[in-house]
C-alpha cells in the first residue's frame, strides 16, 4: 500500500494497534525524548507515538513511527523489504553493461511514474512565517545538546548551475523563530551544493520539508548516486508519481502533501557554532561551524503533524530506517561485484557501516576485496568489515564469531588502513572442511521418528 502523506500512515498505523496517542502534556526539554527512547528500548511494545500536547506548541508531535522493521516496510509500500530488493535486482539484469550508478539512474528515469508539478498544495494551507519555528515542538533531546533539534527534516537544495534537486536528511538545529543551523557533511548533495553557491558568493535557497510521503523520508537518508535524485528513487520503488509543487519563495519544488514546509537561504560564509549532538555512539558530537540558514516562510496543512526521530544509543528508530537501505543497496552492490554473495550490518554498528560479507571469492586476496568494497557508495566510510565464506550465514552471530576466532592468522587476516579495518574470517584454502557425512545424515534423517527425539531439536 502506497502512502501520500504522513497523516495516511499514522491512521494506518492507528488502525493497526500500532500506535498510541499520549494526551497529558509533555515538555520538549528532555522529557518528550525520554519518553521516546524508554519506547525505542522496548516499552509499550516499540509502537509509534503521537503526542498530542506538547509545551509550547498546537501541533502534535509523531515519534518512532519507523520503529521496526515491518513498519519501515510498510512505509515503503510493501510487506517485506526483500520485495522491492528482489524487484531491484531483476530490473538491473537490463542494464548489465553498466555501472550499478549509471543502471539505477536508468531504470529510475524509466519506471513510468515521473512527478508532476500541481498548483494545488495541501503543505501551504496555513502561513505560519511570523511564528516561524517557534511553533514547532522540535526536541531538546539530551542534555547535552546544544540546543532544539529538527531530526527528521527533509533539505531540498539544487545547485546553482541548476539539475536535479537534492534533497538530503540533515539535521537541523533551531537557534530562533527564524535562524537555523544546518549541519551537511562536505561530500553530501547539500554539502557540495552550498559549497558551489558559496563559491560564486551568492545565498542558496533552501526548503525544509516535515512529512509527506513516508517513503521519501526513507530516500531522503540513502546516499544515492548523483544521477538519481531522491523523488526519481522513490516514484521508482513505490511505482506512484509524488505530487510536487512549487516553493513559495524559490524555483524549489517539493512534496504537496508535507506537513510543513520551511523555506529560507543561506548566505555565502555565514557560519555559526552548531552543537553538541548527542548521536548513535553514545557520545556528543562537540560544536562546530555550520551554514546558517535565515527562514523566510513557513507554511503547514491543515491540523499538521511534526515528525522527529530520537538519535542516541542503540537501538533506536533510526536503525531500522538504515537496515532498509542495506538490503536494497544488496542488490547494487551484487551488479558491481558478483562474488558477494550477502551482506549483513548488525544494529549495534550499523551507522558505523561494520558489515558481515560473504563472498565467493576464495582466491581473491583480502587486500583487493577491501579496495573494492571501500569503493563502493554503501560500505566506503565502514570501519569494520568481516569476509566469510559464501555459505556462512551472516545472522548467525555466535557462528559469526566462532569463524573470526578461528581465522587463518591474525597476520595474513587483518588488514588496517585509515582507521579502517578489514578482518578476513573466510576458511583457510588448506585443509578439510569438517562436515558430516552426507550419505550417513540422510540416512539419519529417515529413522529420525524411531529415535524420540523431537523435530525442532534438529540443528
Amino acid at each position: 500500500m502506497y502512502f501520500a502523506d504522513l497523516q495516511r500512515f499514522i491512521t494506518h498505523l492507528e488502525d493497526a494497534d500500532d500506535l498510541i496517542r499520549i494526551k497529558a502534556s509533555v515538555d520538549p526539554y528532555l522529557e518528550a525524548a525520554a519518553i521516546i527512547d524508554q519506547v525505542c528500548k522496548g516499552a509499550a511494545e516499540k509502537r509509534a507515538l503521537l503526542l498530542e500536547n506538547v509545551k509550547g506548541s498546537k501541533i502534535p508531535l509523531a515519534a518512532n513511527v519507523f520503529g521496526t522493521q515491518k513498519r519501515v516496510a510498510m512505509a515503503l509500500g510493501v510487506d517485506n523489504v526483500e520485495q522491492l530488493a528482489k524487484s531491484l535486482r531483476d530490473d538491473l539484469k537490463s542494464c548489465s553493461e553498466m555501472c550499478s550508478g549509471q543502471a539505477l539512474a536508468k531504470i529510475s528515469k524509466n519506471s513510468n511514474s515521473e512527478s508532476i508539478c500541481s498548483d494545488v498544495a495541501s503543505c501551504f494551507a496555513i502561513d505560519m512565517s511570523a511564528e516561524g519555528l517557534d511553533a514547532l515542538p522540535a526536541l531538546h533531546s539530551w542534555p547535552g545538546d546544544g540546543g532544539r533539534y529538527l531530526t527528521l527534516g527533509q533539505v531540498f537544495t539544487r545547485h546553482p548551475d541548476g539539475g536535479r534537486q537534492n534533497c538530503g536528511m540533515y539535521r537541523v538545529q533551531v537557534l530562533d523563530k527564524h535562524t537555523a543551523l544546518i549541519r551537511c557533511h562536505p561530500g553530501s548533495g547539500g554539502g557540495s551544493h552550498i559549497a558551489a553557491w558559496h563559491a560564486r558568493g551568492e545565498a542558496m535557497p533552501v526548503s525544509i520539508v516535515l512529512g509527506g510521503p513516508p517513503i521519501l523520508t526513507w530516500c531522503a537518508g540513502v546516499s544515492l548516486p548523483e544521477d538519481v535524485s531522491e523523488i526519481e528513487y522513490a516514484n521508482y520503488l513505490s511505482r506512484q508519481a509524488i505530487a510536487v509543487t512549487e516553493c513559495q519563495t524559490s524555483d524549489l519544488c517539493v512534496p504537496s502533501t508535507a506537513e510543513i514546509v520551511i523555506e529560507g537561504h543561506v548566505l555565502p560564509g555565514e557560519m555559526q557554532q552548531e552543537g553538541p549532538f548527542g548521536n548513535h555512539t553514545g557520545s556528543y558530537i562537540p560544536s562546530s561551524p555550520a551554514p546558517v540558514v535565515r527562514i523566510k516562510s513557513m507554511y503547514t496543512r491543515e491540523d499538521a503533524v511534526y515528525p522527529c526521530t530520537l538519535v542516541g544509543p542503540p537501538p533506536m528508530e533510526n536503525m531500522f530506517l538504515a537496515q532498509a537501505v542495506e538490503r536494497l543497496s544488496l542488490p547494487l552492490l551484487q551488479h558491481d561485484h558478483p562474488w558477494i554473495v550477502d551482506i549483513h550490518m548488525p544494529l549495534e554498528g550499523i551507522y558505523h557501516r561494520a558489515a558481515l560479507v560473504s563472498v565467493d571469492a576464495a582466491k581473491l586476496p583480502v587486500a583487493e576485496i577491501s579496495t573494492a568494497l571501500w569503493q563502493t557508495r554503501m560500505i566506503r566510510n565502514s570501519r569494520l568489515i568481516i569476509l566469510l565464506d559464501k555459505d556462512s550465514d551472516l545472522h548467525n552471530i555466535p557462528n559469526v564469531y566462532w569463524r573470526l576466532i578461528n581465522a587463518d592468522s591474525w597476520t595474513n587476516s587483518v588488514l588496517i588502513d585509515d582507521n579502517k579495518m578489514v578482518v578476513d574470517a573466510r576458511r583457510a584454502s588448506q585443509g578439510l572442511a569438517v562436515r558430516p557425512d552426507q550419505s550417513t545424515l540422510n540416512k539419519v534423517m529417515k529413522r529420525w521418528h524411531e529415535f524420540d527425539l523431537k523435530r525442532e531439536e534438529l540443528s
